[in-house]
């Protein structure tokens, strides 16, 4: 026979404290993570390897198993799940809607390389070393440094290559970090 008392307290249900605890536990770690991946997230997005896959994969299992309290249940699961959407949400909203954060706050889009050359102060600034941005360039298909004339990372870590004999619209770098050192050549009226 079926004890639906035990079925419920171990594997579904969960108490009022519980709940709250998990909401708490969800909203402390989703700031918090969300803060990390702010600052690390560039380093382990630029140049992934395994190192940063397991890392991500140690945050993924320690939040999980501290969002959901002493005895994970199915319900405690979706109330993180729930709460995490929420979350996203509220601040995708607040981002949209709120005066933007300070410009020294917000991780903006930096030049760095000009003319095939590194720009050393931005590549540290967004804790990237020359050789992941070299590893980078070589996966997106650049073969020779000489044809490269700039090349800006993207606030989310991407890579915007501008090619020997191109130019990119003035409108397109109107608010890149480092601007000011892209030649007038490049830049298309």
């Amino acid at each position: 026979m079926i004890d639906w008392n035990i079925v419920w307290q171990d594997y579904l249900g969960i108490t009022w404290s519980g709940a709250l605890g998990v909401v708490i536990s969800a909203v402390v770690l989703y700031l918090f993570f969300s803060l990390l991946v702010h600052v690390a997230g560039p380093r382990l997005m630029a140049n992934p390897t395994v190192g940063s896959f397991v890392v991500l994969a140690v945050i993924g299992g320690v939040a999980a198993r501290a969002t959901l309290g002493e005895a994970p249940t199915m319900l405690a699961a979706l109330i993180v799940l729930n709460t995490l959407m929420i979350l996203d949400w509220l601040v995708g909203t607040m981002r949209r809607t709120l005066r933007p954060f300070p410009r020294r706050a917000r991780r903006r889009s930096t030049v760095v390389m000009v003319g095939g050359q590194t720009v050393a102060r931005a590549l540290h600034r967004r804790r990237l070393s020359e050789r992941d941005l070299l590893n980078r360039l070589r996966i997106s298909g650049v073969l020779d440094l000489r044809q490269v004339e700039l090349v800006i990372l993207e606030d989310r870590g991407s890579l915007t290559v501008v090619r020997q004999g191109s130019a990119i619209d003035a409108a397109l770098v109107e608010d890149v970090d480092g601007r000011e050192a892209i030649p007038d050549r490049l830049l298309a009226v």
